[in-house]
C-alpha cells in the first residue's frame, strides 16, 4: 500500500472519515491505519486533535469554494439562479454519497460548538464566508429587482444557510433528499420567485 507522508494527504483521508463517522467516533489510530503512517506523522503534522479538526475545516472548505465558486461567478445565470444552482450541486453530492456525509461545517458545529471554542470560531468564519458570497449576490438580485428593495440581504443570506444546513439535517434522517428538494423549491419557486404584477 502507497504510504501518504504530506500533510495534505493525511488531512483528506481524515475529513473523509470525519464525514462518515463523526469527530469523536473517529480515533486517531483510525487515520493512521487508512492514511498508512505511522503515529509519530501524526504529530509532526497536528499538535493535537482539535488541531487537526481545524485543518479539516479549512480543507472541506476549500473543496466547497473549488465547486462552488465558479457557479457564484458565472455571469451567464442571474444571480438568483445561482444560488439556487450552488445548493442544488451541494444537494447532488449528497445524493451520491448516498444520502450520507451532508456537510462537514453542520456536522462539527453540532457536534463541537459547545465544547471546542476555536473549532467554534473556525467553523463561524467559514459559515460567515459562505454568507458574504451569497448576500453579494442578493444584492445583486436586489439591484436587478428581482428581490424587495427593503429585504435584508445579509440576514436573508443567513437563513438561506441555516434552513438548508436543516434540510440537509432531515435529509439525513430520512435518508431522502426530499427535503432538500423541498427547501430549494420553497425559497426559489415560491418565496423569491419574481410574480409578473406583484
Amino acid at each position: 500500500m502507497k504510504r501518504v507522508h504530506k500533510k495534505e494527504d493525511i488531512v483528506k483521508v481524515g475529513l473523509d472519515i470525519v464525514l462518515s463517522k463523526g469527530f469523536n467516533a473517529t480515533g486517531v489510530e483510525a487515520i493512521l491505519k487508512k492514511a498508512n503512517i505511522p503515529k509519530g506523522s501524526f504529530y509532526n503534522f497536528f499538535s493535537s486533535k482539535e488541531d487537526f479538526a481545524l485543518e479539516i475545516i479549512d480543507q472541506f472548505f476549500a473543496d466547497r469554494v473549488e465547486i462552488l465558486q465558479p457557479i457564484f461567478n458565472s455571469e451567464s445565470l442571474p444571480p438568483l439562479a445561482r444560488i439556487k444552482k450552488s445548493f442544488e450541486t451541494i444537494m447532488s453530492v449528497f445524493e451520491d454519497n448516498d444520502c450520507s456525509k451532508g456537510c462537514l461545517l453542520g456536522n462539527l458545529g453540532l457536534e463541537m460548538s459547545d465544547h471546542f471554542e476555536k473549532v467554534r470560531q473556525r467553523l463561524e468564519q467559514s459559515l460567515q464566508s459562505w454568507t458574504t458570497e451569497l448576500s453579494g449576490l442578493l444584492l445583486r438580485a436586489q439591484k436587478e429587482q428581482t428581490i424587495p428593495a427593503d429585504m435584508d440581504v445579509e440576514m436573508l443570506a443567513e437563513n438561506l444557510i441555516s434552513s438548508f444546513q436543516g434540510a440537509l439535517l432531515r435529509s439525513k434522517v430520512k435518508k431522502s433528499t426530499e427535503p432538500l428538494k423541498n427547501f430549494i423549491h420553497l425559497y426559489f419557486d415560491v418565496f423569491l420567485s419574481r410574480r409578473e404584477g406583484q
